[in-house]
C-alpha cells in the first residue's frame, strides 16, 4: 500500500510504497519518515483547486506531444469526454476516466485517473490505430 513520506531535513513529500533512499531535494540519505495524508497536505500547502477545461486540455496536449499518441482530433468527442472527466472529478474527487467503473478501492481506482495507463490495454496495445479506453488519446499515424 502506498504511503506518504516526509524528509525530516527539507520537508520534501514523497508518495509511494517506500521512501527514496536519498532525498531528491536535499540529497540526504535515509531521511524519510512516514506521515499521514493530512500532514502531507498541510506541509505541502496543497488545497483542492479545480483545473479549468482549458487548463486540462493544455495539460493533456502537452502530455501527448512527447508520446506516440495524440489527443483525438474529433473536438465534439473530446468535449463529451471532458464532460465525463469533470463530472467524475465533481462526484468522486479525481478526474477518473469517464468510460471505466470505479471499484471503490482507492489504490485500484487511482489506475483509472485520466490519463490512465491505457497503453497496456487491448484497445491500444499492438494496434496501428490504437486508442485509450474512451478514445481521448489515439495513436499517431506513421
Amino acid at each position: 500500500m502506498k504511503k506518504f513520506w516526509r524528509c525530516f531535513v527539507c520537508n520534501d513529500i514523497h508518495y509511494g510504497f517506500k521512501p527514496p533512499e536519498v532525498c531528491p531535494t536535499c540529497l540526504v540519505k535515509n531521511a524519510y519518515v512516514e506521515i499521514s495524508s493530512a500532514e502531507a497536505q498541510k506541509i505541502s500547502g496543497w488545497t483542492q483547486t479545480i483545473m479549468t477545461r482549458e487548463e486540462f486540455r493544455q495539460a493533456i496536449e502537452k502530455f501527448a506531444e512527447k508520446n506516440e499518441f495524440r489527443v483525438c482530433p474529433d473536438q465534439a468527442k473530446v468535449e463529451m469526454l471532458f464532460d465525463g472527466v469533470f463530472s467524475n472529478e465533481q462526484n468522486h474527487g479525481l478526474k477518473y476516466c469517464p468510460c471505466r467503473l470505479l471499484c471503490k478501492d482507492f489504490a485500484e481506482d487511482l489506475k483509472l485517473v485520466c490519463p490512465c495507463n491505457f497503453i497496456i490495454h487491448e484497445t491500444y496495445k499492438g494496434k496501428e490505430d490504437g486508442e485509450c479506453w474512451c478514445g481521448l488519446f489515439v495513436r499517431r499515424k506513421k
